[in-house]
């Protein structure tokens, strides 16, 4: 997981999807259009969507396979709870053609909380999972978000 601004976001060396996707997520507002937006095809689209944040979120995590989840906050604030699956109960089996597995939080693991507001971003690898829709210090509220998913092939491997 990275957490930081999206002023900082040069400094992490993932190539040129990632800096496609950050200058898109850059240039969102409160107006932009909800839905999904094709960035590169298949290997990078966004979605833009609205919803309440809440003070007990649904207790499941989602992992990927194939894409990382640049997640960004247009507008209002929200939480997302992160962290490494191993050990979790499967609480939905991996769907390949969503790219989603939900797992099913066992009390025992720490959490890692990354609150987000206008100007900050968390990029989830497929070993992060997470879940999101939590309350910040701004309390609940509407939220504006927006998540660019980036096929794990454009990333540079070491």
């Amino acid at each position: 997981m990275i957490y930081d601004t999206l002023e900082k976001a040069s400094f992490y060396p993932l190539g040129p999807a990632f800096e496609k996707a950050v200058r898109f997520v850059r240039s969102l507002n409160a107006d932009s259009p909800l839905g999904r937006q094709e960035l590169d095809g298949k290997n990078m689209y966004a979605t833009v969507m609205e919803y309440d944040t809440e003070f007990s979120v649904p207790p499941k995590y989602e992992v990927h396979r194939r894409y990382v989840d640049l997640q960004a906050v247009i507008a209002g604030s929200e939480t997302v709870f992160t962290r490494m699956p191993a050990g979790l109960p499967v609480k939905t089996p991996y769907d390949p053609e969503k790219d989603c597995e939900f797992l099913q939080p066992d009390g025992k693991s720490a959490e890692v909380n990354a609150p987000l507001f206008p100007g900050y971003f968390t990029l989830l690898f497929p070993h992060d999972a997470h879940m999101g829709k939590g309350v910040t210090c701004l309390g609940k509220g509407k939220v504006k978000k927006v998540v660019v998913k980036i096929s794990l092939d454009l990333l540079p491997h070491s």
